[in-house]
């Protein structure tokens, strides 16, 4: 019945998958699903039918973001009506030969396709088993059915899904370590669109990629991945060494006493409410039976809620010892990089010492000279007052010189006071040209 509602689920989301337009037509279709005639023949008519095939493939594994799929697979999935596509194996060989797609097996040991593993593919592995595969048919007739059950991986599909869980998943990731189970439900809450049939077949190239680090365990002689560890650089160690394993083992730990102590706490509100309803109806036996209940609860609440707390405290130790760790590494780096600095430039106390006297003594000689030159301009700018006078007297004439002097004692002498007696003389002393003063100034001097 289960496995059932399974493959109803399955056709369901199938029949999401949106066919082109011309799976539709009929008659066309009979010859889409019909077995490939010689290119020969009609080449066009061959690479069109070919073309729409390898195109539908690819859709449909980017659809289900599942990259690996078998011929048997293909053929149920295409299949239309009771119609099985008969042109599949052709198509998967063209498709082989033209490097789109690769066995699992080869992709399983050589995620990269290297040059190494391509060598190793070519001149061992494949004769060995090329020859073992001729042994057991010339023995045993050829299984149809083991044939089409060899899974391939399209290559192009894989590409485009591991570059999609390196933005989405593990950039927002880095730095930590994380269960096969806790990176599968991350992937599906950054709406990671991956069949859990891939996601092996992309975390192996991704950790050929040197992007993540798989840590194995086998159980139940299986081997299964268990710890994903995302590095948060490209220079980090690309091991998962012990003390990973503990800070993960811790945080497991951390996790499961929450998971408790919430278990605990509903616990414990159940038989308090199942106490207070009994003391309600007065059936005071049976609530102090849920009472002894719930204080057992509440020490084994307190006990774990401790432990929690220690651990919580380990976990933060031990962040701020890397975090401390970190800024040492910085410390060093910084110094030696200030140390060699110094070194190329010359700059050691003695030198510094010795240059900066130098500098010292240069600028007292400079003041010095400054000194010296500023006491010889100011001499020779600064001439004596009397000098000046003397030399004005000769440029301006007498009458200049009375003026000059005139002014000087006004700015640095007493005013000198003249009587009318002392005017009047100084005005007969006088002398002026005859035909120079008008008629109005000759009335003006007979009236005084």
């Amino acid at each position: 019945m289960g496995s059932k509602l399974k493959e109803m689920e399955k056709n369901k989301v199938f029949n999401e998958f949106e066919f082109p337009p011309v799976w539709k037509d009929n008659i066309r279709m009979k010859e889409l699903l019909s077995a490939f005639h010689p290119r020969h023949l009609s080449p066009a008519n061959y690479d069109t039918k070919m073309t729409f095939w390898t195109d539908l493939i690819k859709k449909h594994c980017e659809y289900f973001g599942k990259a690996n799929f078998s011929l048997r697979e293909l053929q149920l999935q295409f299949m239309r009506g009771e119609q099985i596509p008969a042109c599949l194996d052709t198509v998967i060989a063209e498709m082989e030969q033209q490097k789109q797609i690769r066995l699992r097996s080869e992709y399983e040991y050589d995620p990269m396709n290297t040059w190494s593993g391509w060598l190793l593919n070519s001149f061992v592995k494949r004769p060995l088993s090329q020859s073992w595969l001729k042994l057991k048919h010339s023995i045993i007739a050829e299984d149809v059915g083991t044939r089409s059950l060899v899974e391939w991986i399209h290559v192009d599909v894989m590409q485009s899904l591991c570059n999609e869980m390196e933005e989405k998943v593990l950039k927002k990731n880095s730095g930590k370590l994380l269960h096969f189970e806790a990176f599968k439900s991350i992937c599906k809450e950054c709406d990671m669109q991956i069949h859990d049939n891939c996601l092996y077949l992309c975390l192996i190239m991704l950790q050929a990629r040197r992007l993540i680090i798989i840590d194995y365990k086998v159980e139940r002689q299986t081997k299964r991945i268990h710890l994903i560890k995302i590095p948060a650089n490209e220079h980090e160690n690309m091991v998962i060494s012990e003390a990973d394993r503990a800070m993960h083992n811790l945080e497991m730990t951390r996790t499961s006493l929450l998971n408790q102590l919430e278990d605990l706490e509903e616990e414990i509100k159940m038989n308090d409410d199942k106490a207070r309803q009994y003391v309600k109806e007065n059936k005071r036996q049976l609530a102090k039976t849920y009472l002894r209940k719930r204080r057992l609860l509440e020490k084994n609440h307190e006990r774990r809620s401790i432990a929690l707390h220690n651990i919580e405290t380990l976990l933060s130790n031990v962040d701020e010892a890397q975090n401390n760790g970190v800024v040492l590494d910085a410390y060093k780096i910084g110094s030696k990089t200030l140390q060699k600095v110094l070194n190329e430039s010359g700059l050691k106390y003695d030198n510094v010492d010795e240059v900066l006297a130098d500098v010292r003594e240069t600028l007292d000689q400079h003041r010095e000279v400054q000194d010296v030159m500023s006491n010889s301009v100011a001499d020779v700018a600064s001439p004596d007052d009397a000098d000046l006078e003397i030399e004005l007297q000769e440029l301006m004439g007498e009458k200049a010189t009375m003026d000059g002097m005139n002014s000087y004692c006004n700015n640095n002498k007493p005013e000198i006071v003249i009587d009318d007696a002392q005017l009047l003389a100084m005005l007969d002393d006088l002398e002026v040209e005859d035909g120079t003063i008008s008629q109005a100034s000759l009335k003006t001097l007979e009236s005084v």
